[in-house]
């Protein structure tokens, strides 16, 4: 299972590797043109932050999150740990 921490530093660093096939002249053209449409509709690191601080403030309305505010490849101290399903509730599926 991913968390939240280790997808988010996914996503940055995924967002870097697109940048530099950009940016690389012995890629192939069409290559570095799906790199360069995929990077305007990416998100940045900041709004992956912002996404993770969202998560923060309304942890009430997040299932699961999706996006922590840590990408050092430590989680962040702010989230709590991983809800566990109640086995004896019956509105709970698993």
């Amino acid at each position: 299972m991913t968390l939240p921490y280790e997808r988010s530093r996914a996503v940055i660093e995924t967002r870097e590797f697109l940048r530099l096939l950009l940016g690389n002249r012995q890629v192939p053209d069409s290559i570095r043109s799906d790199a360069k449409w995929l990077l305007r509709h990416y998100p940045s690191a900041n709004e992956v932050f912002q996404a993770g601080w969202h998560e923060l403030a309304s942890p009430a309305h997040v299932l699961e999150p999706i996006f922590d505010t840590s990408v050092d490849g430590k989680p962040s101290d702010r989230w709590p740990p991983p809800r566990d399903k109640e086995r004896n509730d019956p509105n709970v599926a698993g």
